[in-house]
């Protein structure tokens, strides 16, 4: 037989053997058809199945109220609350107190922002509205006079500026001066708990921005700072908390499965604190955040600054978590567009906030020099020092020190501080081997701590 023979004969049952094959594979094609409507059943049920039997059910505080019903029944109420303090079925917490039986609504008492546009019309008549940001922002005994116990449910943000916890505080030093007993209804941190950064406020710094020695981002429920206001720094109100249930410390907003209700007018999303953390510490400069437009809070621009060059050097960093982008934003009524850039926080278990605006004010003031300015007043502390908690900041920025170093000099305090928090933690922190390296405090976990917290007796600010 020769060559060419061979050769045809292995091509032919080359041939036959595709066929064989290709006639099995659309047999079996025929039959997964067939199949197609179970098998696409079960990739569903696969699939989203466990992560609805894992989907977090949190409830705040208001849903547990039921644990100090024995401190409201028969009493008369006075709520510090606002339109965010809902139930989880979007129930606000007024509504859910005067649901309760024999719990009379006697007062009402707004932060910074007010009650907001959907206070009920179904309040209890002649039920007096007190607003305590302004001329007066705590409660007078006066307005203490016909109520036997305060609820405190408002929620914050995690940023210290954010004035919420300072209205909480003097709120409790209020009621232990009239001698009435104080519940907080625990509420999610938005940036949930472990969060810990910036610089921790100097007492000679304090102001209605910034009462306690905290840092600028805290990592702590409105709860635990209840509790740690209370006891670490001296108020000693007759204090209970009711905490939520099905929070941990690594949940975000968009983890809890709440409705999201505007704190303030600014913070549209569950997102927005993170943003809010980082461009409202420009206040008291010459630079803008974008406040009143589309672009709020996610970034900070001038008419001088080259926004593709400045995002450029920034992301050479490569910060944890951010990246930037060249932005565009007319002023509000102004034929004016100021430049500069955009942040997108891309994974917000690694972003670091303040850090993150050092950085972005240092490289400023590298590329424009004077031109970036941070406002000094005639009489007074500069804004941007009461922001920040501390004047070192400024001094670093304008004495042109790196961005690390500048961070640096906030790290021993932000340790002692996350010592400190420890004691007063109402849900499990995450175990040291699990948590970023630059949340560890390495006193964690000890009794004997040795900690230097200045206590405030006065209760006089700096304005």
């Amino acid at each position: 037989m020769g060559r060419g023979t061979v050769h045809w004969m292995e091509a032919l049952r080359r041939f036959a053997t595709s066929v064989v094959a290709l006639r099995a594979e659309l047999a079996m094609m025929a039959r997964m058809r067939s199949l197609a409507p179970f098998i696409a059943t079960l990739l569903v049920c696969l699939i989203f199945i466990p992560a609805l039997a894992q989907s977090p059910e949190v409830f705040p505080g208001v849903d547990g109220v039921e644990l100090a019903i024995d401190a409201l029944t028969g009493r008369r109420v006075g709520v510090v609350t606002h339109q965010a303090a809902v139930s989880r079925d979007g129930r606000l917490t007024m509504l859910v107190l005067t649901s309760l039986p024999d719990v009379q609504l006697s007062a009402l008492f707004a932060p910074e922002h007010g009650l907001g546009d959907d206070a009920p019309i179904s309040l209890p008549a002649n039920t007096p509205v007190y607003s305590l940001f302004g001329r007066v922002t705590q409660p007078t005994r006066q307005m203490l006079s016909g109520v036997d116990v305060l609820v405190i449910d408002l929620q914050d943000v995690g940023v210290r500026p954010f004035t919420y916890a300072t209205t909480m505080a003097l709120t409790m030093e209020a009621a232990r001066s009239a001698g009435k007993p104080v519940i907080v209804l625990d509420r999610p941190n938005p940036m949930g708990g472990l969060l810990v950064d910036g610089p921790v406020l100097e007492p000679k710094l304090r102001s209605f921005i910034g009462m306690y020695p905290i840092p600028y981002v805290h990592g702590m429920t409105i709860g635990e700072l209840a509790q740690l206001y209370n006891r670490a720094f001296g108020i000693g109100a007759d204090l209970r908390v009711v905490p939520m249930r099905g929070w941990s410390r690594q949940m975000l907003w968009a983890d809890t499965g709440l409705p999201w209700v505007n704190p303030s007018p600014g913070l549209l999303t569950g997102d927005s604190p993170f943003y809010y953390a980082t461009t409202g510490a420009i206040d008291g400069t010459n630079l803008w955040n974008g406040v009143s437009t589309d672009s709020r809070f996610q970034v900070i621009v001038a008419r001088w600054i080259d926004g593709a060059r400045l995002a450029e050097r920034l992301n050479r960093y490569k910060l944890p978590g951010v990246i930037f982008s060249a932005a565009t934003v007319p002023l509000p009524f102004s034929k004016q567009v100021w430049s500069g850039v955009q942040l997108h926080v891309m994974d917000p278990s690694q972003y670091k906030p303040l850090t993150t605006t050092v950085y972005v004010l240092v490289e400023i003031r590298k590329m424009y020099g004077n031109r970036l300015v941070i406002r000094r007043p005639r009489r007074g502390l500069p804004l941007f020092d009461r922001v920040w908690g501390t004047r070192e900041v400024r001094l670093g920025i304008m004495r042109g020190d790196d961005a690390a170093t500048i961070v640096a000099r906030w790290q021993p305090g932000l340790q002692q501080f996350l010592a400190l928090r420890q004691r007063y933690l109402l849900y499990p922190d995450v175990p040291l081997s699990n948590r970023p390296a630059w949340t560890q405090a390495p006193s964690d976990g000890q009794d004997n701590l040795q900690i230097t917290i200045p206590q405030y007796r006065d209760r006089g600010f700096r304005e």
